[in-house]
């Protein structure tokens, strides 16, 4: 065999044993990948997109969830993709993932939804009530001030997310294992005319209508978790208002009101003494019983309650009138409401628990 002859055999040779031993081939960059890493193809060709068949958006900068609270349950979600667009790379990955959505928007919705799923389902277990999320909805937008961003914009509904009883939200409950990585944000807001009672854990801002929770924050067990109740718009009272120091003026007036009480309280008890000096005997009790009224069978729900609050001198709580009546929550809790539209009673929070009173009891505390 002839040199030239040696060569060619010597280079099919070296041929065969690549393909033996399975050196990868190169990228579209020049760098080897192998050929079953599809995701590293999609990585180094600078998409967001990914892979063809990958409909769930992937190498975004922020991830901002915004649950706005309804005073009825339910929740209305946005599930916000955000990507800067730093440079042209950044833009033409932007534009392949926006077609990409326009194009398979059904399958981005779908992958979404079923993201939800779990979550939804593990909120019905740790709640008892029935939940449903619909109304799913994807679009693209972009913004170019004051600096360049792409999002993709998810929306759902999603109901009995909160617990609402009377003139109060809970909200929080359903979200089990929920948690944020260091891309993530979580902004939850309700109606103007709610004011919270309780927000766990304490938000990084707090706004009028709205908590904002940052990337990397801990959730515990049951957080994060918001208390709300109607007010109207008008702010609650804190332990720090509580907590103030009190004018001068105001200790004046109370010193002297404390003078009058203990002035009135001597004189009552003087003339009882004359009274019971100058009485042989003492009268016999005079009390009777209250009149009997009608069976509680032939009274309303309305009146029952009413009734019972007149036989607790006019204030009660609303469990008590779950258990004296033997009546469900949702029972009470809707025949209440029914009561305090009608200005029949008036509600009212005592730590976690409603306490109904009739409206000249609440008169008479007022004053």
């Amino acid at each position: 065999m002839d040199r030239r002859g040696l060569r060619v055999l010597i280079c099919c040779m070296m041929v065969v044993g690549w393909v033996v031993a399975g050196i990868p081939v190169a990228g579209a960059d020049g760098v080897p990948v192998s050929s079953s890493d599809t995701s590293v193809v999609a990585e180094r060709t600078g998409t967001y997109a990914a892979v063809q068949d990958e409909t769930s958006p992937s190498g975004y900068d922020v991830k901002q969830i915004t649950i706005e609270l309804s005073d009825n349950g339910s929740a209305a979600w946005t599930v916000e993709y955000q990507f800067r667009l730093d440079d042209d790379n950044d833009t033409v990955d932007w534009e392949e993932l926006q077609t990409d959505v326009e194009q398979r928007r059904g399958e981005y919705i779908e992958t979404e939804r079923a993201r939800w799923a779990g979550m939804v389902q593990e909120g019905e277990n740790a709640t008892g009530r029935e939940m449903t999320v619909s109304n799913f909805s994807v679009e693209t937008d972009a913004q170019t001030t004051p600096h360049e961003y792409g999002y993709v914009r998810f929306t759902f509904e999603w109901d009995s997310f909160s617990l609402v009883e009377v003139n109060r939200i809970e909200a929080g409950d359903a979200l089990v294992g929920f948690s944020l990585d260091e891309r993530g944000q979580l902004i939850v807001s309700w109606p103007e005319s709610y004011n919270t009672t309780a927000i766990e854990p304490e938000p990084d801002e707090r706004r009028d209508t709205a908590a904002v929770w940052n990337g990397q924050t801990e959730f515990l067990d049951e957080e994060p978790r918001i208390e709300l109740i109607d007010t109207g718009g008008q702010p609650v009272q804190t332990p720090d208002d509580r907590d103030r120091v009190v004018p001068l003026s105001w200790l004046a007036i109370a010193g002297i009101a404390v003078l009058a009480v203990v002035g009135v309280g001597w004189w009552v008890v003087r003339d009882r003494e004359r009274e019971r000096a100058s009485s042989p005997q003492m009268a016999t009790d005079g009390r009777s019983a209250p009149a009997d009224g009608p069976p509680p069978e032939l009274l309303s729900n309305e009146e029952r309650v009413l009734r019972l609050l007149e036989e607790n001198g006019g204030r009660i709580k609303q469990q008590e009138v779950v258990s004296e009546l033997d009546w469900t929550e949702a029972k009470t809790s809707q025949v209440v409401s029914g009561l305090r539209e009608e200005g029949e009673v008036d509600v009212f929070r005592i730590g976690r628990e409603n306490v109904l009173t009739l409206p000249e009891e609440t008169e008479q505390t007022e004053e």
